[in-house]
């Protein structure tokens, strides 16, 4: 593969279409995207994953940029980088792997689906604070185009980076059930078009964290998360009677929502929790949808 042909994705447009509803997979969507570590110190390797919907058996790529306290419109790329990099089917491994070091220290730190994206955070991303803003820290951005040959979804993440003494953990989703039948993580479902089942997506145990959280004033408070969720189908609707993709105050670690899925075939529907501190995690089930 050329490196140049990076460039037209490396510099993207936003995609102008519109969903009817946040919920609906209709088009090309980027989800969630997860940062492990959740809260990285200096020097340390992040590793990312995200969930995305593309609609039909299309090819796609995905290309990952990252910086340090990167503005509103994302991080700053370099294309005068890519000039003198060639071809990589022509490389041998020592040569490919200079050009891939050439390209992550100007920000570019996957592509896939060849290259999974991986961030080592530059050791010195947090001098110039004092000791103590670097219990706060920053904000690292993180920018993945997502591209098909219709579309391109831009979605920017933000990922903090401190010597937090209790820094972030993403929040995992331990238990999924289709009404009361809890599922095992992985495996597929059978539903009938035009009828209702209520989902219910419960966090594990411990996903709730307690954390420190230094006020402008300086005061140091004890805070507990709370998360709030997103649910997402390609098939039918999905209805809530508190749909404003939260859970209530008294259930927390769990949501409950309704689908009714529409149309015979295959669907998925993906629970989201976010944890309002930058950590993510999901659960996606693949249902097969009879009648209709």
């Amino acid at each position: 593969m050329a490196l140049m042909l990076l460039l037209p994705v490396l510099l993207p447009g936003c995609s102008p279409s519109t969903l009817a509803e946040e919920w609906q997979l209709d088009r090309l969507r980027l989800l969630a995207i997860r940062a492990d570590p959740a809260e990285p110190q200096p020097g340390e390797t992040v590793t990312f994953t995200s969930l995305s919907y593309v609609p039909g058996d299309v090819d796609w790529t995905a290309v990952w940029l990252a910086c340090v306290a990167g503005s509103a419109t994302g991080c700053a790329f370099d294309p005068s980088v890519l000039d003198d990099l060639g071809d990589l089917s022509t490389m041998s491994p020592e040569e490919q792997a200079a050009a891939f070091a050439a390209l992550q220290a100007a920000g570019f730190i996957g592509f896939e689906p060849m290259l999974s994206p991986t961030w080592a955070v530059p050791s010195d991303a947090l001098d110039g604070l004092t000791a103590d803003e670097t219990l706060e820290g920053l904000s690292g951005t993180v920018q993945v185009s997502l591209t098909t040959a219709d579309d391109t979804e831009l979605v920017l993440k933000d990922v903090p980076v401190s010597l937090a003494p209790t820094p972030n953990h993403n929040p995992d989703i331990g238990a999924f059930a289709v009404d009361d039948a809890t599922l095992v993580l992985g495996a597929a479902l059978t539903v009938s078009a035009g009828q209702s089942y209520d989902l219910k997506a419960t966090l594990a145990d411990g996903a709730l964290e307690t954390y420190t959280y230094r006020t402008q004033d300086g005061v140091d408070e004890e805070r507990t998360e709370e998360v709030s969720w997103r649910w997402y189908t390609d098939d039918g609707r999905l209805e809530s009677t508190d749909f404003g993709f939260s859970s209530t105050d008294d259930t927390p670690s769990e949501d409950v929502i309704t689908w009714t899925p529409d149309a015979a075939g295959d669907a998925v529907v993906h629970a989201v929790v976010l944890d309002g501190r930058g950590g993510m995690g999901w659960w996606s089930v693949a249902a097969t949808v009879t009648g209709g």
